[in-house]
Protein backbone atom coordinates (compact mmCIF):
# COMPACT_ATOMS: atom_id res chain seq x y z
CA UNK A 1 0.00 0.00 0.00
CA UNK A 2 1.35 3.43 -0.91
CA UNK A 3 1.19 6.44 1.39
CA UNK A 4 -0.72 9.52 0.25
CA UNK A 5 2.59 11.29 -0.51
CA UNK A 6 3.83 8.37 -2.62
CA UNK A 7 0.58 8.42 -4.57
CA UNK A 8 0.94 12.19 -5.10
CA UNK A 9 4.47 11.67 -6.46
CA UNK A 10 3.37 8.88 -8.76
CA UNK A 11 0.47 11.03 -9.96
CA UNK A 12 2.84 13.96 -10.60
CA UNK A 13 4.58 11.86 -13.23
CA UNK A 14 3.13 12.26 -16.69
CA UNK A 15 1.64 9.22 -18.39
CA UNK A 16 4.61 9.25 -20.76
CA UNK A 17 7.08 9.29 -17.84
CA UNK A 18 5.28 6.38 -16.17
CA UNK A 19 5.33 4.34 -19.39
CA UNK A 20 9.00 5.10 -19.98
CA UNK A 21 9.96 4.15 -16.41
CA UNK A 22 7.97 0.94 -16.68
CA UNK A 23 9.66 -0.02 -19.96
CA UNK A 24 13.06 1.02 -18.64
CA UNK A 25 12.44 -1.17 -15.60
CA UNK A 26 11.89 -4.07 -17.98
CA UNK A 27 15.44 -3.52 -19.24
CA UNK A 28 14.66 -1.76 -22.53
CA UNK A 29 17.15 0.80 -23.78
CA UNK A 30 16.07 4.35 -24.57
CA UNK A 31 16.39 3.47 -28.26
CA UNK A 32 14.05 0.47 -27.94
CA UNK A 33 11.59 2.46 -25.81
CA UNK A 34 11.58 5.21 -28.45
CA UNK A 35 10.78 2.68 -31.17
CA UNK A 36 8.03 1.15 -29.04
CA UNK A 37 6.28 4.45 -28.25
CA UNK A 38 7.01 6.05 -31.62
CA UNK A 39 9.32 8.89 -30.62
CA UNK A 40 13.03 9.69 -30.73
CA UNK A 41 15.61 8.45 -28.20
CA UNK A 42 16.55 11.95 -26.90
CA UNK A 43 12.89 12.52 -25.94
CA UNK A 44 12.86 9.24 -24.03
CA UNK A 45 16.10 10.14 -22.26
CA UNK A 46 14.75 13.57 -21.31
CA UNK A 47 11.45 12.15 -20.01
CA UNK A 48 13.25 9.44 -18.04
CA UNK A 49 15.59 11.99 -16.45
CA UNK A 50 12.65 14.27 -15.59
CA UNK A 51 10.83 11.38 -13.92
CA UNK A 52 13.91 10.39 -11.92
CA UNK A 53 14.37 13.99 -10.76
CA UNK A 54 10.74 14.17 -9.59
CA UNK A 55 11.14 10.91 -7.68
CA UNK A 56 14.47 11.98 -6.17
CA UNK A 57 13.02 15.34 -5.08
CA UNK A 58 10.05 13.59 -3.47
CA UNK A 59 12.36 11.21 -1.61
CA UNK A 60 14.38 14.16 -0.32
CA UNK A 61 11.17 15.87 0.84
CA UNK A 62 10.05 12.75 2.70
CA UNK A 63 13.43 12.30 4.36
CA UNK A 64 13.40 15.94 5.49
CA UNK A 65 9.86 15.59 6.84
CA UNK A 66 10.86 12.52 8.85
CA UNK A 67 13.95 14.32 10.15
CA UNK A 68 11.81 17.07 11.65
CA UNK A 69 9.39 14.53 13.12
CA UNK A 70 6.61 14.65 10.56
CA UNK A 71 5.55 11.18 9.51
CA UNK A 72 3.22 10.45 6.64
CA UNK A 73 1.09 7.34 7.01
CA UNK A 74 -1.31 5.70 4.64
Amino acid sequence: MHSEREIEVIMSLTERERVILQLSGQGLSDYRIARKINTDPPSVTRSRKNAHKKLKDAKTDLEWAEKIGFYITA
